[in-house]
């Protein structure tokens, strides 16, 4: 899919192979090699954005235009999917940004602070490094520097999400 198809029609079409039998509208500017295997993978993250938020925003759409948001309406339509996840750490109550993302990124529960590391000193291998081991291209588009903990849980492993510098050199 060309950049400039990805944002006329929306993230949605860049998505893909899942969603076009939902959206018929943009499933012409698709084309589709394997069916059921996906040329790319988008995994957008909303640091700090929970089901209240997005219950929230509904809330006040309805109340200051008299509809529903964009992406609620979706899901109540059955035109999107989505999945929730447990990410507490391991050690708290209050999880932290490195926590999370290191749950998202490797699948594994850290404790806060670190960056896909076991509280024993087991290194969880990142998304990221999975599919570029898998001979796939991947990259990381951020609205923070790459070396915060969000976008890091997604690509390297360390001990202490403050090391920034350690961070970058991985």
């Amino acid at each position: 899919m060309r950049r400039s198809d990805f944002f006329k029609h929306g993230f949605l079409a860049g998505l893909g192979v899942g969603l076009v039998p939902a959206f018929p509208a943009i499933a012409s500017t698709i084309t589709v090699k394997n069916p059921g295997t996906a040329k790319n993978i988008i995994f957008l993250v909303s640091d700090g954005m929970s089901i209240g938020t997005l219950t929230m925003a509904d809330q006040l759409r309805y109340m200051r235009d008299g509809r529903g948001s964009t992406w609620v309406n979706l899901y109540r339509e059955g035109m999107a999917k989505r999945g929730l996840m447990d990410m507490s750490s391991l050690n708290s109550i209050v999880t932290d940004s490195a926590a999370a993302s290191s749950s998202w990124g490797s699948g594994y529960r850290v404790n806060n602070g670190a960056i896909n590391m076991g509280p024993n000193g087991e290194s969880y291998t990142p998304l990221l490094q999975k599919f570029k081991d898998a001979g796939k291209s991947v990259g990381c588009v951020t609205s923070v520097p790459i070396t915060h903990a969000t976008p890091a849980g997604f690509s390297v492993s360390t001990e202490a999400r403050g090391d920034q510098a350690k961070i970058a050199e991985l």
